[in-house]
């Protein structure tokens, strides 16, 4: 032991230095409980949400993009039957609307022959009209254009 108290001696370790290290060590567990310890707790309990919040983001991200994809495929959908909507009305328009001009087409060729069949009915009741008044128009006109000699 004497040894060992000789080479302390030799390195300049005192009782002083005892006494620092005595005081350094207190000191130490006195931060490591009210200072260092809280500190990791807080700094880990940061790191675990910020690392939780990233996790949820992710997941957010994801539902996100599940739904876009879900919205994509019903808004596809919904366009395929309006179209089929559209299409199904459209069809029975023009069936209408050739119904429809089918109808005047015909109304109209019965209008038009029936015209047609009035006008020829008034061009023979005047062809025959005009065919009774031919004698007397002969003489109406042979009386101003004859002197009255040449005519009886």
């Amino acid at each position: 032991m004497a040894a060992l108290t000789n080479i302390i001696t030799a390195l300049g370790i005192t009782t002083p230095l005892w006494v620092q290290l005595g005081i350094f060590l207190v000191s130490y567990i006195i931060l490591r409980v009210l200072v260092f310890n809280p500190y990791f707790k807080a700094f880990q309990g940061r790191q675990g949400m910020t690392e939780g919040n990233q996790t949820k983001a992710e997941q957010i991200f994801a539902q996100t993009r599940e739904l876009e994809a879900t919205y994509q495929r019903k808004l596809r959908g919904l366009n395929a039957d309006t179209k089929a909507i559209y299409d199904k009305a459209r069809l029975e328009a023009t069936k209408e609307q050739e119904k429809v001009q089918g109808e005047a087409r015909e109304a109209a060729r019965v209008t038009i022959d029936k015209a047609r069949a009035q006008i020829q009915e008034q061009l023979n009741h005047a062809r025959e009209e005009l065919i009774k008044e031919t004698p007397q128009i002969s003489r109406i006109i042979s009386d101003r254009l004859l002197p009255k000699e040449v005519r009886q």
